[in-house]
């Protein structure tokens, strides 16, 4: 049975990024999730504060940005792992 373009696009564009599990999950984990959650939440912090920077701010945000990169990780393996699925099933769908 053939794909659709779209089917065959979404097969290309994963196979090269399924390659590299560490990096996708840190890229998607940390870089799209964490990083602009702890600053949005920085944000707030330093607008009660006026503004003012100090070191308990910057603990707030490390323990924040190790806190939400952990979960982060856990929400990109499991979008990884969903993907994935859909990749393997479209790989069996085109072997049959």
């Amino acid at each position: 049975m053939s794909l659709t373009p779209k089917q065959e696009n979404f097969y290309k564009k994963w196979e090269i990024k399924r390659a590299n599990k560490i990096k996708y999950l840190l890229i998607n984990g940390l870089l799209y999730w964490a990083l602009p959650f702890s600053l949005f939440l920085m944000m707030f912090e330093l607008y009660d504060q006026q503004f003012i920077f100090s070191t308990s701010i910057l603990i707030k945000f490390l323990s924040v940005f190790v806190i939400t990169g952990v979960l982060g990780i856990l929400k990109a393996l499991l979008s990884f792992n969903t993907i994935d699925k859909s990749y393997l099933a479209l790989k069996n769908k085109e072997e049959i």
